[in-house]
């Protein structure tokens, strides 16, 4: 998964980590390891003789936050890794550009006994996307595209299915183009390689879930075309230009693409969960590690770099940041809460954008606060661990003001609440099942059962303690349920239809 590679409902329902929590099986293979024992704040090991250490990251010392707040989210996160078994997390919070914290916790390589450091190299995930797009702009400034082009200009292979896709419609996921992922019958094997020509081939197979710009639907595929795009563009891989002109300015010394076979100092292994036990991540093609829908290598002082860059003008421009971070508006005139591989969300005076990723035994997510001048990253090697919990609990640990006001729960009755009970479809396939229990109501995926959701009002439910909620919606005049809103990190909540 590049974005924790199912619907980003389920990071934030925090339901993959209850999941874990509760043993359930990954595709993984079998059984091998039990999870790591040894305690989350396990001491840094001194470095190896030969082995390159990575440059700080800003000019700031880490762990300069108040002793209080510190202290608090150090046992905060090391009591919610033992309580959801993940091995090893890197924790990063960066404030108007500069260095805060930065922590590791628990290993990086649990058979070697190796712990993370700040150091500690982790896979992106999805976290990536957000560089493609950054490539993306500055081609566009560089004027060797525009963000309204039609992909076909660069991928002739699709010239018969991909009329009216935009480059914009990539960026923002809503192109109509299905997730690879998600193709019944599978469209590509991860086991095997391919060409760029050959997977932009196999993509224009796949059917237009809508009209470009007519809804927001989730597509690595998009993303991976891009990376396509600027390869054709460039004359190189996309790597070349992301080092060239991302990276190497910006100081990020160890940020790379993936490289399973290179010798990389300080990278970290990546596990899953199967059967309630601690495994190590599957073996996928090179070609799936090469592709720009989140496949890169960074630290938490790399990141500490990127949000510095992101905190000033020089590297984007106000005009690009903003053009970024603006929610994408479909053809009926409502907004998602998507930019350009970042979400977009928040509460008036305290702007978020943020995004989470999973690939091979990594979750990841990065959030910036925007109007506080508050970042955080969070990097863990367990595959479905519920990074944007985290990543958000830190910052309202760090910082209270962030933290949204809670409503106040109150009473509906058992066939009240019965009215809500249902299947839930979203637009692109995905399904969410409501369920009734104790006075409140449950969340069902297919990666576990969500903590129970209050009633604030009638149609009204929230999860104590999180930023989770649910709005039910009717037919007019106080009719059935039809819909149901569904609200993952702040900001723009999903809408999925009631189908039984």
């Amino acid at each position: 998964m590049r974005n924790g590679r199912l619907h980003p409902l389920a990071a934030a329902l925090g339901v993959a980590a209850l999941a874990l929590a509760a043993g359930a099986a990954s595709p993984g293979p079998s059984a091998r390891t039990a999870a790591a024992t040894r305690p989350a704040d396990a001491p840094a090991a001194p470095a190896s003789p030969g082995t390159r250490a990575a440059p700080p990251a800003a000019p700031a010392t880490s762990d300069a936050s108040p002793s209080a707040a510190s202290d608090t989210i150090d046992a905060w996160v090391r009591a919610y890794m033992r309580a959801h078994h993940i091995p090893g997390l890197a924790l990063g919070i960066y404030r108007a550009g500069r260095i805060v914290k930065a922590k590791g916790y628990g290993l990086a390589d649990v058979e070697l006994d190796v712990p993370v450091t700040p150091h500690t190299i982790f896979q992106s995930g999805s976290v990536g996307k957000q560089f493609t797009s950054a490539m993306i702009l500055l081609l566009a400034r560089d004027g060797k595209l525009a963000l309204d082009d039609p992909i076909t200009k660069y991928l002739p292979e699709g010239a018969d299915v991909w009329k009216g896709i935009t480059i914009r419609n990539l960026l923002t996921h809503t192109s109509g183009i299905q997730d690879y992922e998600n193709a019944d019958p599978p469209i590509v094997d991860l086991r095997r390689d391919y060409t760029d020509a050959q997977l932009a081939h196999l993509f224009a197979r796949l059917p237009l879930v809508f009209p470009p710009g007519t809804t927001w639907s989730y597509s690595n595929t998009g993303y991976v075309l891009l990376g396509i795009i600027i390869d054709r563009v460039t004359g190189a891989h996309w790597n070349v230009f992301l080092h060239d002109r991302v990276f190497g300015p910006l100081g990020m010394k160890t940020a790379r693409m993936i490289g399973l076979p290179d010798i990389i100092p300080n990278r970290a292994s990546g596990y899953v969960m199967d059967d309630g036990h601690l495994a190590n991540q599957e073996w996928v093609s090179p070609t799936w590690e090469h592709t720009a829908d989140g496949a890169l290598y960074f630290t938490v002082l790399d990141l500490a770099r990127w949000d510095a860059g992101l905190s000033g003008d020089a590297f984007l421009t106000a005009a690009e940041k903003r053009e970024m971070w603006t929610p994408v508006h479909l053809a009926d005139g409502t907004t998602t809460s998507y930019g350009f591989g970042w979400e977009v969300r928040g509460r008036p005076g305290h702007r978020v954008v943020e995004h989470a990723g999973g690939w091979q035994g990594f979750s990841t997510h990065i959030v910036r606060y925007v109007d506080d001048s508050v970042t955080v990253a969070v990097l863990t090697n367990l595959a479905g661990a519920a990074t944007p919990h985290i990543a958000h609990e830190v910052a309202w640990l760090y910082d209270p003001a962030l933290r949204p006001p809670e409503p106040r729960a109150v009473e509906l009755s058992p066939s009240q609440l019965a009215a809500y009970a249902g299947l839930y479809r979203f637009p692109e396939g995905d399904t969410l099942r409501v369920t009734v229990a104790d006075g409140g109501l449950h969340v069902v995926t297919a990666r576990g059962t969500s903590p129970e959701f209050r009633p604030s009002a009638p149609d009204s439910f929230f999860v104590r303690g999180t930023e989770r909620r649910l709005w039910f919606e009717r037919d007019p005049d106080d009719g059935p349920i039809t819909r149901v809103r569904v609200l993952r990190t702040l900001g723009s909540p999903d809408r999925a239809r009631r189908i039984r």
